[in-house]
């Protein structure tokens, strides 16, 4: 099995929450530590990619002060700089990158993944219909780095170019993880107030069940 750092993304704008949403509390605490505590397991190196100094001071309220690090350039605002960010600070040859706000992420996902992307420069979930999902694919750390580099230097700031540009990837279908993850959770995002309602009830409901 690979060695791989988790790197959370929560330099978003939230634009569709209409307020900070890695801070929405959950079941008692809030949504960032949710996703953490789905990661922290499977590696002893989890980032927390944030956007600003200030948000920096926000962020080490709940985490480490050196696990959380700020956007290597404040423009353009994006995830594929959030993901080099990631790249840049991670200790170990691949990367997880991670939304702040999927925490309800199955455990043998990252075994599955990370199994299969050794030999390749990224792993990238792929549903059905073709769509992927950048921000919770595994990427090989030093080949992302320059890709990331130089998509930005041509200002392709979308992650499907940095996909592209790669040399070997493999895909995992989202029909293989649903075996273990029936209704596909480790992909469910917490975009309005709305979908945080939608989680809490999950949450709820998985207390219940765990209590009896």
């Amino acid at each position: 099995m690979i060695k791989a750092s988790i790197a959370i993304l929560a330099g978003g704008q939230s634009n569709r929450f209409q307020r900070p949403k890695a801070f929405a509390e959950v079941a008692g605490k809030p949504l960032i530590l949710h996703t953490f505590e789905a990661c922290k397991a499977h590696t002893d190196d989890v980032i927390i990619v944030v956007h600003t100094e200030e948000d920096r001071a926000q962020f080490e309220e709940f985490f480490e002060k050196d696990q959380v690090v700020v956007d290597v350039v404040q423009e353009p605002i994006c995830p594929l700089v959030g993901a080099l960010t990631a790249f840049k600070h991670a200790s170990n040859p691949y990367t997880q990158l991670l939304p702040c706000d999927s925490p309800l992420i199955h455990p043998i996902f990252f075994e599955i993944l990370w199994g299969m992307v050794e030999s390749y420069q990224a792993a990238v979930p792929r549903w059905p219909n073709g769509w992927i999902e950048p921000l919770h694919s595994v990427y090989h750390t030093e080949t992302a780095t320059q890709i990331a580099e130089q998509c930005l230097s041509k200002n392709e700031i979308r992650m499907r170019l940095l996909i592209a540009a790669l040399n070997r990837v493999i895909y995992l279908s989202t029909n293989a993880l649903q075996r273990f993850d029936p209704k596909l959770r480790t992909f469910l995002n917490v975009n309005t107030p709305a979908d945080l309602q939608k989680l809490q009830k999950i949450l709820d409901r998985k207390r219940r069940t765990d209590s009896m």
